[in-house]
């Protein structure tokens, strides 16, 4: 059935430095309950907040980004609700129907669909800046616990929440955009997306002849993807068994699969909006746009279209550029002279994998060997000094343990006599040497990993042990 799409991702500016409106630290995860706060973010009386230029330049790169209209002057408003990790009993946010002016008035966002290679484009119908809320906690399940926990270091974190018009089109492509928003707000410099809870998505779904729905609080991409699914099934059972679709606000229980209803869905009137009193406009100058503007001057897009004018296969090009820190290397090591292609399938491909295969990250810049590093790995290999077999299977390995580690440390030693290395194995592997005599020919590439083998970690060129083999099979039929 078709489904109307509209999502609400909610990002936190985790690499700000700052909170939104003091000096706390933005990344709030290292510290113990209560001590990443002051007067400020704990809405103590009399404590007056003052926007921060980084977070307000990373909001308005973010607004550059996904090509939005950027008002002359940004305005924050008050949105009143009452929870116990609210401590002022309102969010600093910014709603434009109040006389508040978002980083963001419209503006639209181009992914690619990587299942049919093609640029998706979804409108943005605003961009705000806000203030996170603090964190409630239990002592396991809500309903068990002695105690609720209220844990004040988040509160203040800046925010971004991006709306989009409801023009997604299936719930595999909202999760491709989310993951390519995140991704985008990564190169800008703005957010670590793999720290835990630092994005949330609030997903507004319709299907024909119903009510639009809100799911909230999705903790991940392929979440995003699976509430979708869930909630469109949902709503068309309900309408073909003759029922109504309500508005309202649910829940998705990741662990069980389902949506599940959370209340009926606020009006906007409920939350008292108004522009807040103690903060007067920020008037965004021409300083405030060049710096935006130089942090939004990379983009996953841009990167991904040098990568693949390159020669690049496309699935590889995406591989590199869905991990900065190995785009970055990959873009280097060719300004150091090294060949594309090899570098190409030696970082998108075979060291990604060699990280994931240890369990390591490949997003973590630490993970990496420096360009100059790869470079000359590539040149080994392009000037026929190293086969690539060599480098993937003898020096990838050992930079993933030691990305530091010099060139001609890891590089491995060479067999200096082939010849001897085969005829040691064509006396022992007594069978293998019978059988492809007697014609079966998928022995041979038994002995030719006999002889890999025999090599014991130094490098051969496996076309060359093949050579030498059948040379010596063929005098020994002769023979």
């Amino acid at each position: 059935m078709k489904a109307r799409i509209g999502l609400e991702i909610h990002v936190q500016l985790s690499e700000a430095g700052t909170k939104l409106f003091c000096d706390c630290d933005s990344e709030y995860r290292r510290y113990p309950p209560n001590r990443n706060v002051c007067p400020v973010c704990l809405g103590l009386p009399g404590a007056l907040p003052v926007p921060g230029r980084r977070p307000l330049a990373l909001a308005l790169a973010a607004a550059k980004a996904f090509n939005c209209r950027i008002p002359e002057w940004i305005v924050f408003t008050r949105k009143h609700y009452f929870y116990p990790d609210l401590p002022k009993n309102y969010q600093i946010t910014q709603f434009e129907k109040v006389g508040g002016a978002p980083v963001c008035l419209g503006g639209y966002v181009e992914f690619l669909n990587t299942d049919t290679w093609e640029w998706v484009r979804v409108g943005i119908r605003r961009i705000n800046l806000e203030e996170d809320p603090g964190r409630t906690y239990y002592e396991g399940d809500i309903m068990t616990s002695r105690y609720a926990h209220v844990d004040f270091n988040r509160s203040g974190v800046p925010l971004l929440e991006i709306v989009t018009e409801p023009e997604v089109r299936s719930p595999r492509e909202a999760r491709l955009l989310v993951e390519y928003i995140l991704l985008t707000l990564e190169y800008i410099g703005a957010t670590n997306p793999r720290l835990e809870g630092v994005f949330r998505v609030d997903a507004n779904v319709s299907v024909e002849g119903g009510e639009r729905v809100e799911i909230k609080n999705i903790g991940s991409t392929l979440d995003v993807e699976k509430a979708l699914r869930y909630e469109i099934k949902r709503q068309a059972m309900v309408l073909e068994r003759g029922g109504r679709v309500e508005r309202e606000t649910r829940h998705w229980d990741a662990e069980r699969g389902v949506t599940k209803p959370l209340r009926y869905k606020e009006e906007e009137a409920e939350y008292l909006y108004f522009p807040d009193p103690d903060l007067p406009p920020v008037k965004v100058t021409g300083d405030l746009l060049a710096e935006a503007e130089k942090l939004a001057s990379r983009s996953p897009r841009m990167i991904y279209e040098a990568v693949e004018s390159l020669g690049v296969r496309r699935e590889v090009a995406w591989s590199i550029v869905s991990s900065p820190p190995a785009a970055e290397r990959f873009l280097e090591a060719v300004k150091l002279g090294g060949d594309p292609q090899v570098l190409a399938r030696m970082i998108g491909v075979d060291y990604k994998g060699e990280l994931r295969e240890r369990g390591l990250d490949p997003n973590d810049p630490s993970r990496w060997p420096p360009a100059e590093t790869l470079a000359q790995l590539s040149k080994l290999v392009s000037s026929g000094e190293y086969t690539y077999d060599s480098i993937r299977g003898l020096v990838l390995p050992k930079l993933a343990e030691n990305p530091g580690a010099d060139v001609k440390s890891v590089l491995p030693e060479k067999v200096s006599d082939v010849d001897a290395l085969v005829e040691e194995v064509l006396r022992r592997e007594v069978k293998a040497v019978k059988d492809y005599l007697s014609g079966k020919e998928k022995a041979l590439n038994y002995l030719v990993g006999a002889v890999m083998r025999a090599a014991r970690g130094r490098a051969l060129d496996p076309r060359e042990a093949r050579r030498k083999l059948l040379e010596r099979l063929k005098a020994m039929k002769e023979g």
